[in-house]
């Protein structure tokens, strides 16, 4: 292997170790505000939509290496109560330029989801709300719908020449020459000088798909490109490589990866740090030669050891080949290679480099957006802290799970049935185990305090075609608000913190819906993610008896009750990802019966020698 695929290897196995580091979290939803319609003459409209406040207490993962982390950091990155003030954007905004019918054509989102696609229109709307959650704020997204009978007013022809960046979805072919003709606009504008960097746009989709209009994205311009584009240390090389990176994720055609697009050209050319994305624990051109050596050097001098055995060892140069021919923003391809070659010296790679001496000074913050409240009723009665223990403990077979028998007492405590983040929920027999730990005290205190362990056990599918069962170990401690939960994990070297919130469960416990929120500091990752689960994995629960077993689109007043539960938690139903729980595929008997009590069965234990103390 080359010294060059080493320097990336190392670093792409840096970026990759985390790319899964938790994988079944929960996301906190937020509560959504209707968009703002403002007629116009013409017909068009543009739509701005309030954008949301989502504080809340950061979670620290207590690690098992060495490192402890106290209850008090927990808080200190995530504050639930913080003031709600609207600043203006700070980084730029960005424009949704839809057809006139955008309201009545479906888009290529949702492909995968059990709702279906969205109407464009649809689709646009949450993206404009996306973009201020993901940005904190500092963007602003604004959505311009073409008229059929008459041209844009002056006020929306000014918005869409000035938009620091502007997004055409799905015009037909007038609409695109419209667009062609406002993109030629915008490039003379940017030729004379103004927003010469913060300035891009994109057609997508448009005429058919048959025509692309050639892209900006800051001083790189597809339609005349400039010698320096080719000088790799250039600012129009750095547009060229977003240019790409942008339009690889757009063809996703996911709203997570859409969003993070927009983030990534925002911080790269708006002049404002996009916390999003700010972090880089790769050796790129942007950093300049002297950052990546600085890092390279303390990685060699802090953690050699580490490095030489990682870079002797078979496997783990195995794993570095693997990962240098991947696209380090593709978090599931990066999971499934780590797990491919997943072993402790991987791990202790990843602990000393990233954890221990953080050489890349990440410092991702969980996000603060957007703001999802808890539920705070179950059957009837105000929510208390052990109840909301006890809905997360759910179908346990389990000595503090309910004591009625309103539900059949399983190995698992639910199951997810479809998952809303795209690198995280679409993993294969996802199991969820939640229980107290052995040393919780009894109270008589409806609402006092314990901590819980959650064992998230999931199915992978190696690189290699291999089948194999992942187990991680969180610490749960419950939030300043009842239905609220910080989560703590060590994964592959790396601590994640996150903030989970109930949103809603069935008084039978048929279903429950999960809003989560996390980040990974010392890799610089955030993310966002929400779950349907059930007791077993399928959406039956939440069906109308014709329905059970069926493929077709689900329906009904408990669909709509559940769907009307996720949208107050942020996340569209067409986001949702359908998970393959079934036990008799091929692929779930290739990977063998799941550890669902790996980590339990200690606790079990031990709660066993304590009551024998008693």
């Amino acid at each position: 292997m080359s010294s060059r695929s080493i320097m990336k290897g190392l670093f792409l196995i840096l970026a990759s170790v985390h790319a899964f580091v938790r994988h079944n979290a929960v996301q906190r939803s937020p509560n959504l505000e209707k968009s703002v319609s403002r007629k116009v003459k013409s017909g068009a409209f543009i739509m701005e939509t309030t954008r949301f406040d989502i504080n809340g207490p950061t979670i620290s993962r207590t690690t098992a290496m060495t490192a402890t982390i106290s209850d008090d950091s927990i808080t200190e990155n995530y504050n639930q109560e913080k003031d709600d003030t609207i600043l203006e954007p700070v980084a730029g905004n960005v424009v949704f330029l839809l057809p006139s019918n955008a309201d009545q054509i479906q888009s290529k989102f949702g492909s995968r989801s059990p709702y279906g696609n969205p109407t464009v229109l649809e689709a646009a709307q949450h993206l404009q709300r996306k973009v201020g959650w993901f940005s904190d704020q500092l963007v602003n997204g604004q959505i311009v719908m073409l008229s059929s009978t008459s041209e844009p007013t002056q006020e929306e022809q000014k918005l869409l020449r000035e938009a620091n960046a502007v997004i055409a979805l799905h015009l037909n072919n007038a609409e695109t020459q419209y667009a062609q003709s406002l993109f030629e606009q915008r490039r003379q504008r940017q030729q004379e000088g103004q927003d010469s960097m913060n300035f891009c746009n994109f057609a997508l989709e448009c005429d058919g798909g048959s025509n692309e209009l050639p892209s900006i994205c800051g001083p790189f311009d597809t339609a005349t490109v400039s010698p320096s584009s080719l000088l790799p240390w250039t600012d129009a090389a750095s547009g060229k490589r977003l240019d790409e990176q942008m339009k690889g994720l757009f063809e996703r055609w996911t709203s997570d990866d859409f969003t993070y697009s927009l983030m990534l050209f925002f911080n790269r050319f708006s002049g404002t740090p996009i916390d999003w994305c700010k972090h880089s624990i790769d050796a790129t051109w942007e950093k300049g030669a002297v950052q990546n050596a600085q890092e390279f050097y303390n990685m060699v001098t802090k953690c050699g050891d580490c490095v030489a055995k990682c870079v002797a060892d078979e496997q783990c140069k195995e794993c570095l080949d693997a990962l240098t021919a991947l696209d380090t923003t593709d978090q599931v391809a990066s999971y499934r290679t780590i797990v491919s070659y997943e072993s402790e010296l991987l791990e202790n790679f990843s602990y000393c480099i990233l954890q221990k001496n953080n050489i890349f000074n990440c410092d991702a913050k969980i996000p603060q957006y957007p703001k999802v409240q808890p539920m705070t009723q179950f059957r009837g009665k105000p929510l208390t802290r052990k109840v909301a223990r006890q809905i997360l403990i759910g179908h346990l077979d389990d000595e503090d799970a309910f004591e009625d028998k309103s539900c059949e007492r399983l190995a698992t405590s639910w199951k997810v049935a479809a998952g809303a983040n795209v690198a995280y929920d679409q993993f294969p027999s996802q199991n969820q185990i939640f229980y107290e730990s052995a040393s919780n005290q009894p109270k008589n205190d409806e609402n006092g305090k314990q901590f819980l362990w959650y064992d998230p056990v999931f199915r992978v599918e190696t690189i290699d075609g291999r089948n194999v069962w992942c187990k991680r170990h969180y610490r749960v401690r419950e939030g300043p608000t009842i239905g609220t939960f910080y989560f703590s994990v060590l994964d592959n070297g790396v601590v994640s913190n996150e903030f989970w919130t109930l949103v809603d469960v069935a008084d039978d416990l048929s279903y429950i819906v999960f809003h989560y929120a996390g980040a990974a500091g010392s890799v610089g990752q955030r993310y966002l993610g929400g779950l349907l689960c059930t007791a077993d994995g399928s959406l039956d629960p939440i069906l109308d008896k014709s329905q059970k077993g069926s493929t077709t689109k689900p329906e009904g007043p408990m669909v709509d009750h559940v769907y009307s539960k996720l949208r107050s938690a942020g996340i569209e139903p067409w986001e949702l990802f359908c998970v393959d729980n079934r036990v008799d595929s091929p692929e779930a008997l290739d990977a063998g019966e799941a550890p669902l009590e790996y980590f339990r069965k200690d606790v079990l234990a031990e709660k066993a020698k304590r009551k024998l103390q008693q």
